[in-house]
């Protein structure tokens, strides 16, 4: 019976050896960029960006299709004013009024104390910034 189970134990082995590989590379990770924007920004914007998020029909005016925002800038992402708009350094109407919170006010409340809080806001403004200038229609 031992013998058995060593046979059985091995072949589970190996099957899962070949097996466990398949399944890790059939789905491929989410880039940190994007993990950011879908956890921040889809609820309202949606998960291609275009302004479609599952909250958006309860807002006026409507989200912004964040697609177009090159298109709209003469070709050009609007790098700098994106990370100002996100950050709260530069207000949109359609964020409320300069009393609102906003992202950076948001991201600093996740890190209360951090000696490197500032950084890590950068950071997160910058992901999602880059993932934005990623997903641009030409």
């Amino acid at each position: 019976m031992t013998r058995l189970w060593k046979k059985a134990f091995a072949v589970m082995a190996i099957g899962g050896a070949l097996v466990v590989p398949a399944l890790v590379s059939a789905k491929e990770p989410i880039p940190p960029a994007k993990q950011a924007y879908l956890r921040y920004c889809s609820a309202c914007h949606g998960e291609s960006g275009k302004g479609d998020g599952v909250v958006s029909h309860l807002m006026n005016p409507r989200p912004a299709d964040l697609t177009q925002l090159a298109k709209k800038n003469n070709g050009e992402f609007p790098f700098m004013r994106v990370i100002r708009i996100i950050d709260g350094r530069e207000t949109l109407r359609a964020h409320g009024d300069p009393d609102m919170p906003v992202w950076g006010e948001i991201f600093a409340a996740e890190v209360p104390g951090a000696m490197n809080k500032e950084a890590r806001i950068r950071g997160k403004v910058l992901l999602i910034t880059e993932y934005l200038a990623s997903i641009q229609q030409k």
